[in-house]
């Protein structure tokens, strides 16, 4: 349990997590996780010697990092690994002084910076991650990597002689390769298009795929790429637990809708968004009471999608799952016409959510979310969804890695 964790020792090395002794999140206040996660001691394991694994995550937003810590937490349960987080995420309390991978820009969240973000791809050099990294696996006997979602991790295990496993529903290339495309006045393409190339080369050095529902095509060939479960973190409150917790107690009786939309900024908005009759909404960038309600950006979030009746946000792997996994709670999104992997995740949500409900970025910046919000609510009652045994399919991803790891070291 998350009180378990000893917060009063710090590792000698403190690149490492135990996964041994690692469990889920039962702390509604997830950055305190993460501190946790990052700091918890190394001991023994209960399996000697355990396998000794790098994992790399891109610093690209919040669901990386997220999903790849349920991950290692579902890993966690027999005691057979040692884990060591490499990345540059700022959500890593002591994150990489270099960048693993170029830069998806963005203005807002819902629009890409296509000039930025392939200023970043002109302009990274592999060279010192390439070297510090390889210097590490080799320091600390690493025997295997996993990689969500980048490239360089591919290469760096083939460089020292060790298997890497990718977990993704999506890799960088490909995104790049649509910006590239998207960008007719860019005047140095074609060395643009040699480091995408390379990167795609990178990629088919994994030994496995793990992919992820939601996908999009992958523009290489791997040995072998195995179709996966969905795994989501999960509420740990109840909806009065979360909203006392908040202090919002007062919202228990009203229909409440999660605006997901951190890092927008309000003030270039045209006002106080509307709502139908007997509507709240919880934010993390509005706060105009008695109807909108700004909370903190250090939330464990999937309490929150459990104790609301709408989500407002964009199609993102870690949003999407956790709606489906927190009860299939009706899901407005706000389009992202040049995010590629959108097209995969709207094909997943579309069969397997079916609640979900279009609200255009003129609709939602003009703040008249009325229309979405009441055809949210009628997705409920037109649409019906199965009972799903998520302990089931955590067991099943296990399993895949599991077998997907010991046929690459064998």
């Amino acid at each position: 349990m998350y009180s378990t964790l000893n917060r009063n020792h710090h590792s000698a090395n403190k690149h490492s997590f135990i996964a041994s002794g690692f469990h889920a999140a039962t702390h509604s206040n997830y950055l305190d996780l993460l501190s946790a996660y990052n700091s918890f001691p190394p001991s023994m394991s209960q399996v000697n010697p355990p396998l000794q694994i790098a994992v790399y995550i891109a610093a690209h937003g919040f669901g990386h990092f997220t999903r790849t810590l349920n991950l290692l937490s579902l890993l966690s349960h027999g005691g057979k690994y040692n884990f060591y987080i490499r990345t540059s995420s700022s959500l890593h309390t002591e994150p990489l002084a270099y960048a693993l991978h170029p830069s998806i820009v963005q203005t807002n969240p819902y629009q890409l910076d296509a000039k930025q973000s392939l200023h970043s791809l002109a302009n990274f050099d592999p060279s010192l991650p390439l070297a510090e990294e390889t210097k590490f696996l080799k320091e600390h006997n690493i025997q295997a990597t996993i990689a969500d979602a980048h490239s360089l991790p591919c290469l760096l295990a083939q460089t020292v002689g060790i298997p890497s496993i990718l977990i993704t529903n999506f890799t960088f290339d490909s995104i790049f390769q649509a910006i590239l495309d998207s960008d007719p006045a860019c005047t140095n393409k074609a060395a643009l298009q040699l480091k995408i190339d390379e990167m795609t080369h990178q990629y088919a050095l994994a030994h496995s795929v793990i992919r992820l529902p939601g996908h999009i095509p992958f523009p290489f060939s791997a040995p072998q790429i195995i179709d996966a479960p969905m795994h989501s973190r999960k509420a740990l409150q109840t909806q009065s637990e979360t909203l006392a917790g908040l202090g919002l107690q007062c919202l228990e009786s009203k229909k409440i809708l999660l605006n997901c939309f951190g890092g927008h900024n309000s003030d270039s908005l045209s006002g106080v968004p509307k709502l139908p009759e007997g509507w709240v909404c919880i934010s993390q960038t509005i706060h105009s009471p008695p109807l909108f309600y700004k909370i903190s950006h250090n939330v464990y979030m999937p309490d929150l999608i459990g104790a609301c009746d709408v989500v407002l946000g964009k199609l993102g792997w870690g949003t999407c799952s956790e709606v489906i996994g927190n009860g299939y709670k009706p899901f407005i999104y706000v389009p992202r016409s040049a995010f590629i992997e959108e097209a995969g995740l709207l094909r997943w949500m579309e069969n397997a959510h079916r609640r979900i409900v279009r609200l255009e970025v003129d609709d939602y910046e003009s703040m008249d979310w009325r229309g979405a919000i009441g055809e949210a609510e009628k997705a409920v009652t037109s649409s019906s969804v199965s009972a799903k045994d998520w302990e089931k399919d955590d067991a099943e991803l296990v399993q895949i890695f599991v077998d997907a790891l010991e046929g690459a070291l064998n």
